[in-house]
């Protein structure tokens, strides 16, 4: 495990905030040299508390819903386990995939267009996995919010919150923003001059482009794949299955995910649930007291409550895997 001192927390809220920020201006928000802020980004990296930048793409506006597929593994040795993931990761319509423990083993998001391009995916898949995975559960992400992490930092609070899904109007890429979005999405952190070497397109078009995506909302912001069970925190996933979700009661439950320190996703859903919410927590004990807290706030709405732990919400995050 790693023990992280206040300038490591203060350097991984601001990396979840904006990873795609220079050292010397990380350094400055932090109260450090370039250098040292350099050497402990490195330092995080190699202990593993954080693994990939990522770019935060609202593939919603490019026409595209999230299905979120939740199942559990077939009695399977550790090698036909690895192939499975492997072969989860590897397809190009996936663009998450998570390892659980209880109810559900393992879960993964498909990226389609419409229902009838998802059921597609979603036979091939799992008629391809029917050996190893079962209990197949679909979970249809209307929309979602990601919270900054402030349990690291108690005294500040941050509301940038990027959301993903309910778009009105639709984005139509050009071929140059397209090959943008694919390198952008595999390292948030890469620079111009790097991405213009690479799709062959001058960095003074590639700043504008980039700078036009985050203007039309395509591109939500720059986060950093962050693994809190390295310096001792847990992950749980909960599942709510509502009612009486008036405007008023679900603008009530958005403030409370949103006002707490400890959520960092919340998730409207169509399916067996109506929302996934996911908590970072010292241990169990803070996770018991949190849903209490909820279930008592929310008791008029609530109606079921499902708790899981999340092993790894990362085994691979990827906006826009295509």
């Amino acid at each position: 495990m790693t023990n992280l001192d206040i300038k490591d927390k203060k350097l991984l809220y601001e990396m979840d905030l904006n990873a795609r920020l220079g050292t010397s201006k990380l350094g400055k928000l932090i109260g450090l040299s370039q250098e040292s802020t350099h050497y402990r980004l490195n330092r995080l990296k190699e202990k593993k508390v954080i693994f990939h930048n990522i770019t935060l793409i609202n593939f919603s506006k490019l026409g595209y819903t999230g299905y979120g597929v939740y199942a559990r593994f077939n009695s399977i040795d550790k090698k036909s386990k690895k192939e499975t993931i492997d072969y989860l990761i590897k397809n190009p319509n996936i663009y998450w995939v998570a390892e659980f423990g209880g109810k559900f083993d393992l879960a993964f998001a498909i990226m389609a267009k419409n229902i009838q391009e998802f059921n597609f995916f979603y036979s091939e898949i799992t008629t391809e996995l029917n050996e190893f995975l079962k209990d197949f559960t679909v979970s249809i992400r209307v929309e979602l919010t990601q919270f900054p992490r402030n349990y690291l930092l108690q005294n500040k609070k941050n509301d940038k919150s990027p959301k993903f899904g309910k778009i009105e109007k639709l984005y139509i890429l050009d071929e140059t923003e397209e090959e943008i979005l694919k390198v952008l999405s595999k390292n948030a952190r890469i620079p111009v001059l790097e991405i213009s070497e690479k799709i062959k397109k001058p960095a003074s078009t590639i700043s504008e482009k980039i700078k036009k995506l985050e203007k039309e909302s395509i591109i939500q912001g720059y986060s950093s794949e962050i693994y809190c069970q390295e310096y001792e925190y847990e992950s749980y996933q909960l599942f709510l299955n509502t009612q009486n979700l008036t405007k008023k009661n679900k603008e009530q439950l958005y403030l409370y995910c949103q006002n707490n320190p400890n959520i960092i996703f919340l998730i409207e859903t169509v399916g067996k649930w109506n929302f996934e919410i996911i908590y970072e927590v010292k241990n169990q004990k803070q996770l018991q007291e949190l849903i209490i807290e909820i279930r008592t706030r929310f008791q008029n709405i609530i109606t079921n409550l499902e708790t899981i732990v999340l092993f790894n919400h990362y085994v691979k995050y990827n906006q826009y895997p295509l």
